[in-house]
Formats: structure tokens, C-alpha cells, sequence
């Protein structure tokens, strides 16, 4: 059986405010900070105030629910005292419900109602039990707060008052059906004692009542004060939203839209724009990189314009020597096709020359066969001269047969003649000896003609026409040793055309190579003056571009090493 206790919590608790001043710095004192510390100082004010709020809802909570179990430990404790009311009025209605089934039973011997009477006794005494033991439970666990206990203690009192005099005579009478007695106690006694039992119930209960009140008073109190921390948080939140957008106005937003103005002179162009804002936040970061960002540019802009000159005067100057040289290029093709067509006819000349040479050796080679031939015919005349001279007895014979001899050597000589004039200039020597040998052929016939007229007159003539005829044998010898010199070189003179021959071909192959070189040189010339024309027009149209670009030194913030140390 749950007890009586006192558990309420104290009235109610006045919540304490300290009230301590905040320090707020000028804006413009406050524009210095960087914005990550001003970030970082709003989220402070903003995770102290969470936590405030949050532990007052966490306080106001506890004492709420606190509150909430004491009103129903009180509402249990009002039920249970009024179930013993009820349990007390039952058991007295059930006692008097019994006598009078019991006299009506008497009466009509009745065993059904005296049954009912019997069974109403019976439930009687088990209410008494719960009553008692209530009440066993109420005595062993009183409570210690002053008007409780005494309302308990009264309560208790008027309930054994109530059962001494009251319930218990009304059963002892009823189990000895004495009616009488048992009708004088329950209208006397029962009725005072219940009226008293009834009251101290009725007081306990008002004072559970006025407790359970009170609670719920302090309750809503706690929960208007609650709202009240809760709108002061919120008041005070909003103030520090309202004055973190006034600080980062002045120091992040207002700079940041001058920055976007800068940004958008740039864009356009013009680099004059001075630059004035100083701060150590991140947003004079910014302009110092912006300002570094102006200066760089106009940097490159001077060096681009002044690249953008020297290229559009090396382009001139680079188009002008291409197409002086695309000129020259196409000079030096028409010198390369006509020295081509000059190699063609040299070479068509050479290869005639080195035919001519190939014949002249042929002819060469046949004189020199002829010369032998003429030298074995010296030597034939030279024995027979010999032969004159041992056998003057045949003398007449020999003069025929160098009358023969000069003939065939007349002949010869003429055939040499002729084979030396076709060799042209090369032949002129073997002429001269083809002339020579003529002349002694002729010179023979007539000696031969001489001694056959004075043979007999003039052995001595034929000894000294024997050391003629030696002389001349001697002479031809010489001459076929010309002859093969010729021929020698002759040979040389068609291997050394045929060379050339080749070479001159090799030149003129060269020469093509060297023309279709030049042609590609020529149409590479002109790409590249094609080139330099449109690099010129390309410059141009970039000096175009840069010229809009407005350069000019002017102030610009210049933060110092300290403050960007700072924001590192």
C-alpha cells in the first residue's frame, strides 16, 4: 500500500538573473577583426546563449515534471483516502443491509436471504480488512510534515474511533442478532463517528486539493518564466544577428561590393581605379591581392603592348625580306631551269664527243694496224735490198719487186693520209708521216726506176738505196710507235668522255633535284610571307585589343608585413 509522503518541492523558486555588462566595440573598432574571429565570437554568443536556454528548458523541465509526479502521487494518495471512505461506507451499508435480511429471514425462514444476509457479513468484514490494513500502513509510515501528520494522525483517530464504537459493536451485535442494540449503535454512535471519520476524510482530501493547487500554480509560473527566458534569448539573439550584420556591413559586405566594382573596372578595362580600403581582415587580403592583381595586369599589359610592337615591327620587317626572298627564289629557279636546259645540251654535246672519240680510236687502232703492216713491209724491202746486194745477178727482179713495194707503200701511204684527215686534229702528225712515207714510196719508184735504167752502172747506188730503205724501215717504226701513241690516247680521250658523260648526267640530275628544291623553297617563301602578313594583322588586331586597356599608376593599398602576418 503505497504510503503518505512528503515530497513537495519548496514554493516557488525565484530564477536568478546576473545582470553583467557586455562589451561591445564600435563598429569601427570591429571592422578591424578578421571575420573569421568575428565569426567565431557570434557562434560563441550564440552557443552560450544555446546553452542557457538550454539548460533553464532543461531546469524548468525537471521541476515540471517533478511537479507533474507529485500531483499524481497526490491524486493517488486523494483516491486511496476516499476508496477507504467508500470501503467504510460499504462495510457499514453491507451490516445494515444484513440485519435487515436477517429479520426478514427470521421472520419468513427465509434460507436464500439469510444466505444473502450471510454473504453481506462476509463482504463487510473483507472491506473492514482492507480498511485496516490501510490504515496498519498509514501508522507505520506517517508523515513527518507538521499539517500532514496532524490531518493523519486525525484521520486515524476518527477511523479507530469509528471502528471501537461504531463498526465493530454494530458486527458484534449482529452475529448475536441483537438488533436493538445493533439499530441504537449504528444511529447513535455509527452516525456521530461516521460524520466524524467522514470530515477528517474530507479535510485530508482538501488538503491534497490545495497541495495538488499549489503545484499547478508554481507549474505555470515556471512556464511563464520559461516563455519570458525564452523571448529575452531570442530578443537577445536577434540583437546580435542585427549587430553582426552591421559589423560585417562595414567590414566584409560594403567592401566587397566596392571590391565587385574594381573587379568590373578591371573587366573593363581600366586599370586607373585607385584602391583605398586597409583592414587586417580577410577582405584586406582581398584588396591586397586585387591591388596586386591591378599591378600585375598593367604590367603585362605595358609588356604586351610593347610585345605587340616589336612583333607587328618584326613582321614587317619579316614580310618584306619574304617577299624579297620569294623574288630572289623565283630569280634563282629561272637560273636553275636555264642552267638545266644548258647541262642538256652539254651533255648532248659530250655524249656526240665521246661517240667522235669512240670512232677516232677505232680509226686509231686501224692506222696502227696499217703502220705494222707498212713496218713488215720496210722490212720486206730492207732484205730485198740486202738481197740486191748479195745478188746483184738479180737486180731487174728486185726492181720489180721494189718497183711493187713503193706502189703498195705509195697506196698505203694515201690510206694513211686519208685515215689521218678523218682524225682531225689529232691526225695532223700521223699526216705528216703518212706524207713522208709517200714521198719515200715515190722517192723508191723513181730509184727503183733509176736502177733498173742504171742497175749496171751503179752498185754502189744500190748499197747506199739499201741504207735508204734501213733508214726508212727505221722511220716506219717510228711511226707505228705514233700510231699507237695516238691510239692510247685516243682510248683515253673516249673513257674520259664517257666519264664525263656520266658525271654531266649526275649534274644535271642534281640540277633537277636542286629546281624542284628551289620550287619548294619558293612556295614555302611565299607560306611563310602568306604568315608573316596575317601574324602582322593578327599583331595588329591585338595592339586593337590591348589599347583598351587603360594604364596608369595611381594609389593603391599597400597592407603591411605585420597585418598579413596576422591573417596567416
Amino acid at each position: 500500500m503505497l504510503g503518505i509522503e512528503s515530497s513537495l518541492p519548496s514554493a516557488s523558486r525565484a530564477s536568478k538573473r546576473r545582470s553583467s555588462k557586455s562589451f561591445r566595440p564600435s563598429l569601427k573598432s570591429a571592422s578591424g577583426l578578421k571575420i573569421s574571429t568575428m565569426l567565431m565570437i557570434c557562434m560563441a554568443f550564440f552557443l552560450v546563449l544555446i546553452v542557457a536556454v538550454g539548460g533553464l528548458a532543461a531546469y524548468f523541465l525537471q521541476q515540471s515534471g517533478d511537479a507533474l509526479r507529485t500531483i499524481n502521487r497526490q491524486d493517488q494518495r486523494a483516491m486511496q483516502i476516499l476508496q477507504l471512505n467508500n470501503n467504510m461506507m460499504e462495510a457499514r451499508v453491507s451490516l445494515m443491509s444484513a440485519a435487515r435480511f436477517y429479520q426478514e429471514a427470521g421472520i419468513d425462514n427465509d434460507a436464500n436471504m439469510l444466505q444473502s444476509a450471510d454473504n453481506l457479513v462476509i463482504m463487510a468484514n473483507q472491506k473492514l480488512d482492507e480498511v485496516r490494513k490501510a490504515f496498519a500502513d498509514i501508522r507505520a509510515n506517517m508523515p513527518t510534515e507538521p499539517e500532514l501528520r496532524r490531518l493523519a494522525m486525525g484521520l486515524v483517530a476518527s477511523y479507530q474511533a469509528y471502528l471501537d464504537d461504531g463498526i465493530e459493536p454494530m458486527v458484534q451485535a449482529l452475529e448475536t442478532r441483537d438488533y436493538s442494540t445493533f439499530y441504537f449503535v449504528s444511529e447513535g454512535f455509527g452516525v456521530l463517528r461516521a460524520a466524524t471519520f467522514q470530515f477528517r476524510i474530507e479535510e485530508l482530501s482538501k488538503f491534497y486539493n490545495d497541495q495538488t493547487d499549489v503545484l499547478l500554480e508554481q507549474t505555470e509560473l515556471q512556464t511563464r518564466v520559461a516563455n519570458i527566458v525564452i523571448a529575452v534569448a531570442l530578443l537577445l539573439g536577434l540583437a546580435i544577428i542585427v549587430a553582426m550584420r552591421l559589423i560585417l556591413g562595414r567590414a566584409a559586405l560594403k567592401p566587397l561590393r566596392e571590391a565587385g566594382m574594381h573587379f568590373d573596372y578591371i573587366a573593363n578595362g581600366d586599370l586607373t581605379k585607385k584602391i583605398t580600403y586597409r583592414s587586417a581582415n580577410e577582405v584586406g587580403v582581398l584588396y591586397d591581392s586585387m591591388r596586386r592583381m591591378q599591378q600585375s595586369l598593367q604590367s603585362i599589359v605595358l609588356t604586351v603592348r610593347q610585345g605587340v610592337d616589336e612583333i607587328a615591327s618584326g613582321s614587317s620587317q619579316i614580310f618584306a625580306g619574304n617577299t624579297d626572298l620569294s623574288s630572289r627564289t623565283e630569280q634563282q629557279a629561272a637560273a636553275l631551269q636555264e642552267t638545266a636546259a644548258s647541262l642538256e645540251e652539254l651533255a648532248s654535246t659530250v655524249r656526240q664527243n665521246a661517240d667522235n672519240a669512240g670512232q677516232a680510236d677505232q680509226l686509231a687502232h686501224n692506222a696502227a694496224k696499217v703502220a705494222r703492216q707498212g713496218g713488215e713491209s720496210v722490212g720486206a724491202v730492207v732484205n730485198t735490198m740486202n738481197q740486191i746486194s748479195a745478188r746483184s745477178g738479180q737486180v731487174a727482179d728486185i726492181v720489180n719487186v721494189i718497183d711493187g713495194i713503193a706502189f703498195q707503200t705509195n697506196i698505203l701511204a694515201l690510206n694513211a693520209a686519208v685515215e689521218a684527215a678523218r682524225a682531225g686534229e689529232q691526225g695532223k702528225g700521223f699526216a705528216v708521216v703518212a706524207g713522208e712515207v709517200r714521198s719515200l714510196a715515190q722517192r723508191s719508184a723513181q730509184a727503183a726506176k733509176e736502177i733498173k735504167g742504171l742497175i749496171e752502172a751503179s752498185q754502189n747506188e744500190v748499197q747506199t738505196g739499201t741504207q735508204q730503205v734501213a733508214s726508212a724501215g727505221d722511220i716506219i717504226q717510228e711511226v707505228v710507235r705514233a700510231v699507237n701513241s695516238v691510239t692510247t690516247l685516243m682510248s683515253e680521250i673516249s673513257s674520259a668522255s664517257q666519264e664525263q658523260t656520266a658525271g654531266i648526267e649526275q649534274i644535271n640530275t642534281a640540277v633537277a633535284q636542286m629546281d624542284a628544291v628551289v620550287q619548294q623553297n619558293a612556295s614555302l617563301v611565299e607560306e611563310a610571307a602568306a604568315a608573316a602578313g596575317s601574324l602582322q594583322s593578327q599583331s595588329e588586331t591585338l595592339a586593337e585589343a590591348v589599347s583598351q586597356f587603360k594604364v596608369q599608376e595611381g594609389d593603391v593599398i599597400d597592407m603591411s608585413e605585420r597585418d598579413y602576418d596576422r591573417l596567416r
